[in-house]
């Protein structure tokens, strides 16, 4: 009798637990695993500028979304549309079940609505749900450490591609043809560059019969298509922020960089500089790479290929310059790696089941699919080798990649072994060529993408901002205007008032912390 008794209790226990809403987690977790239900998840996702086809129509991801007996209902936002749709959400606590895309949620984002509890943490799920994933992390533990914020929790999964070539953004060019005209070589100093610019000044070199040529243009403002990488012919490289011996600093005050303020300013006083370079828009400034008639002698830019849609250009890249002491360096920047990608919000009931659902793009095979489109339709295999389908005329290759996958704005893991696997089309093998060229004259150790607490982030906001704003006001009117010497400790002076020192310490913390 008192056995029959102890079942009986057993049982209504039992039914009480799985009649419980109380524990979301649990309760999934249950369906999960018996296999018999299908559940319906609501995903919000940003689709890439290119993207002509919403993501609830590609038969891509409705395959994935099966694997794990799934139905994702999508709200598809455009990167002009994508703040004001989630910050309404997040105001008004109208959340899908999670968000998915990559350049989506900002680093404070990520930060604030983690720590108030809209965005749950991740880790647990990842150690029940996601091999994938933890293997991504057993290889590049320092991925892990960049996505974890100073809580200790992972809000949100990346996207991380290791394409050489994203670390390596900007190359410069100049006129070969021009050059053979007035009887030189390519430059390799900071003084024969200056010299080239001077002989193609006052040349008809385009045969017009105009005095249009620019012997040197750029976009200031620009990060590719800036003159930014010039300052490591004189000693230092960090657009803003670098690192040297473990020490975080910012380049625009470094003594170096003061060298190369003058430098320019020498070749703008003297006309070598397109007097629009700090000026133009990227439009206006692609317009006068790509003139029918050449009117360039020096520019930056992403690569002939994107610029032109050939290599069939007078141009060359060139190597970094050497300084006056003999100074060689160039940028090097974090390559293809957003913090915000996959986060899960605390209105989803089914967050394991969605774990494993993100879980498959981390397997290689499935990853190069989510960056360039499915097996079958924009990838074949050739060997060990993933080529490339043609595209149809009349489409764009980025068009084409994002028909039936969310490519550039997808969240997956590619390694080098894997990446080395495509063939690569034409773009590609040029832009290779240059990040293989630059590499050996980038820094080892440059400030990584890091998470930072709701308090030091709103206090890095208000800091950066003032000092980011004053540079990047004073160092074009130091070029364009000269009396650097006389005036640099001035501007100096006012970076310390306004908390260089502190923004600098705020910085070192955080990266010493990585470090450990």
């Amino acid at each position: 009798m008192r056995k029959r008794w102890l079942v009986l209790v057993a049982l209504v226990l039992l039914i009480l637990g799985a009649c419980s809403g109380k524990d979301k987690n649990s309760s999934s977790e249950a369906i999960e695993d018996s296999g018999e239900e299908k559940v319906t998840l609501n995903g919000f996702g940003v689709k890439a500028p290119a993207a002509t086809t919403d993501w609830a129509d590609m038969e891509f991801l409705d395959e994935l979304a099966e694997n794990v007996n799934t139905e994702i209902k999508w709200t598809n936002a455009t990167p002009q549309t994508q703040q004001e749709q989630i910050n309404l959400m997040f105001a008004s606590d109208d959340l899908p079940d999670f968000f998915y895309s990559a350049w989506t949620l900002g680093a404070n984002d990520i930060v604030k609505y983690g720590s108030n509890g809209q965005l749950i943490a991740l880790e647990d799920l990842i150690e029940e749900n996601a091999p994938n994933i933890k293997t991504f992390f057993e290889k590049r533990p320092e991925i892990e450490k960049m996505i974890t914020a100073p809580d200790g929790h992972i809000y949100a999964l990346p996207l991380y591609v290791e394409d050489l070539w994203s670390t390596s953004n900007d190359a410069m060019f100049v006129n070969k043809k021009w050059l053979d005209e007035v009887g030189m070589d390519i430059p390799e100093t900071t003084d024969e560059f200056k010299e080239m610019l001077t002989a193609f000044k006052d040349k008809d070199l385009n045969d017009n019969g105009k005095k249009d040529e620019i012997p040197f243009s750029f976009t200031y403002s620009n990060e590719i298509r800036g003159p930014h990488s010039l300052s490591g012919s004189f000693g230092v490289v960090g657009r803003k922020l670098g690192v040297e011996n473990g020490e975080v600093y910012l380049a625009p005050v470094r003594p170096e960089y003061k060298e190369y303020v003058k430098w320019m300013h020498e070749l703008y006083k003297e006309g070598l500089i397109d007097p629009e370079a700090f000026t133009h828009d990227i439009n206006v400034y692609d317009s006068k790479i790509k003139s029918a008639t050449p009117v360039l002698g020096a520019y930056f830019a992403w690569s002939k290929f994107s610029s032109f849609g050939t290599l069939d250009k007078d141009y060359v890249a060139i190597p970094p310059l050497k300084g006056p002491d003999g100074e060689q360096m160039w940028n090097r920047s974090s390559g293809s790696l957003s913090l915000s990608g996959f986060s899960i919000t605390s209105a989803n009931e089914n967050p394991a089941r969605s774990m494993k659902w993100v879980d498959q793009m981390f397997d290689p095979e499935i990853a190069v699919q989510v960056y360039a489109g499915p097996f079958g339709v924009n990838l074949e295999k050739d060997g060990e080798k993933i080529v490339k389908s043609e595209v149809p005329e009349g489409t764009s290759y980025e068009e084409f990649r994002h028909q039936q996958s969310p490519g550039s704005y997808g969240v997956y893991a590619i390694l080098q072994e894997t990446f080395e696997k495509f063939e690569l089309d034409t773009g590609e093998k040029e832009k290779m060529e240059y990040a293989e060229m630059y590499e050996p004259y980038q820094p080892e150790e440059i400030y990584p993408d890091l998470l930072y607490s709701a308090e030091d982030a709103e206090r890095l906001s208000i800091l950066t901002t003032d000092i980011d704003g004053y540079i990047d006001e004073t160092i074009p009117k130091f070029i364009i205007e000269g009396d650097v010497d006389s005036k640099w400790d001035n501007y100096i002076e006012q970076l310390e008032k306004m908390g260089l020192d502190e923004l600098i310490d705020i910085h070192q913390k955080y990266y010493d912390s990585f470090k450990e």
